[in-house]
């Protein structure tokens, strides 16, 4: 794997005030871009570099390695793909060049255990430690949309509430660590059922002769309502699956929701009808489309008796 370009500061003594971010994925870069917009300096680093090219050319530094991330700044936002990348980079963490603790808040969509046992490591290393998973899509974070469920020592949230608020004017504190993930799954749950029935509903409406951007407006007044109809309804419309929200994600929250079931000893049944959908969606439209192709499992079913 090629080497990302280096920082693109000159030498010296690191500032402390800038914001690192470790992950530049559609998530990542967009909470980047809001730091940046808020005149705050970002050190970013992925393993991909034409991801830290991409934040170079957008005026941030990039560094080496997520430890030289730690040694430039207190604060460092996590916004990788699982709970397993986020324990593999924490131990890189605890290392600030001017001896400060740093603070990660972490952005992963995680298993509560999972979380429970990241937050258990970075407390062992001396690093403070905020849950912070992010409720929307990246799009919904460029614009100041999107909403993170906040949990952690009350003290180390004050200490990056500056930061929470340019990543997120809308955030909720839920509890201690393990609650947001406990509460981010459940509303996946929700929201990944509403996507599917927007979808449904559209094909049907579409079948049934309407105009589907007619369709979408009624709808959108109606008492069936949901935010997604604005997130997603004109991308199902238009068959648009560029991403904003990768479908092999939302397939892999899915999961940790039947995990979470499976250990309560609750049925999901709509919840495993929509994953069924979502992985019919992933072998027509590919793991990176958007998740509004979801609607393609619906226009195209896998034979003529799944249409009743």
């Amino acid at each position: 794997m090629p080497e990302p370009p280096a920082s693109n500061r000159s030498s010296g003594p690191p500032d402390m005030t800038a914001i690192g971010m470790i992950g530049l994925g559609l998530m990542g870069a967009a909470m980047a871009e809001r730091v940046m917009a808020a005149g705050r300096h970002v050190v970013g680093y992925d393993p991909d570099a034409a991801r830290c090219e991409a934040l170079r050319e957008a005026g941030a530094s990039v560094a080496k390695s997520a430890q030289a991330v730690a040694e430039q700044c207190r604060a460092i936002v996590i916004a990788v793909y699982s709970a397993a990348e986020v324990e593999t980079t924490l131990p890189h963490l605890t290392a600030a060049a001017d001896g400060s603790a740093s603070v990660v808040l972490c952005t992963t969509t995680c298993g509560p255990d999972d979380i429970l046992r990241i937050a258990a490591c970075a407390t062992a290393s001396g690093v403070g430690f905020v849950e912070m998973p992010v409720s929307g899509t990246s799009a919904e974070v460029r614009v100041g949309t999107a909403s993170c469920l906040l949990a952690g020592d009350e003290t180390t949230l004050s200490s990056v509430r500056d930061i929470i608020d340019i990543l997120f004017p809308r955030s909720v504190v839920v509890g201690q660590v393990g609650d947001a993930s406990r509460t981010k799954l459940a509303i996946n749950l929700i929201l990944q059922g509403n996507r599917a029935a927007l979808a449904e509903g559209i094909v049907l409406a579409e079948r049934m002769g309407l105009n589907g951007h007619a369709f979408l407006c009624a709808a959108r007044a109606s008492a069936a309502y949901s935010s997604v109809m604005d997130t997603k309804g004109e991308k199902m419309l238009e068959q648009d699956y560029r991403p904003q929200s990768r479908i092999f994600q939302t397939l892999k929250d899915a999961e940790l929701i039947f995990q979470q079931a499976a250990q309560h000893d609750l049925p999901l049944p709509l919840m495993t009808a929509q994953a069924a959908l979502l992985r019919r969606a992933i072998l027509l439209c590919g793991a990176d489309s958007d998740s509004a192709a979801v609607i393609e499992a619906i226009r195209q079913p896998a034979n003529a008796g799944d249409i009743r």
